[in-house]
């Protein structure tokens, strides 16, 4: 299962990590990890693009997304890709889970 934490401070997400593998199918055909890696990398790519202070650890099972000063723009970003998270999950639950803390 692929397990998705948000966590926000005064309402603005400052952190989402994401670890695990769906296993919904055989490695290199698995649909919703390529969905979640490609939300992920698009994120990445997108605050190393328009925001000043993102921070990324990419390992071979985690990737952790985290702001050292939260902006306008990186919560634009991060809250669209939350949002691309929870339509993935809406159909595949069975491999996705999000939580939110703050």
């Amino acid at each position: 299962m692929i397990h998705i934490r948000v966590r926000e401070k005064d309402n603005k997400i400052c952190e989402i990590e994401i670890q695990g593998h769906a296993d919904s199918a055989e490695y290199g055909r698995d649909l919703v990890c390529a969905a979640v890696s490609s939300i992920a990398f698009g994120l990445c790519n997108a605050l190393d693009e328009m925001a000043d202070m993102a921070g990324f650890e990419i390992d071979e099972n985690r990737i952790r997304i985290y702001l050292t000063r939260p902006d306008e723009t990186a919560e634009i970003i991060l809250r669209t890709g939350l949002i691309q998270f929870e339509t993935v999950a809406e159909t595949q639950s069975k491999y996705i889970q999000i939580e939110t803390e703050e």
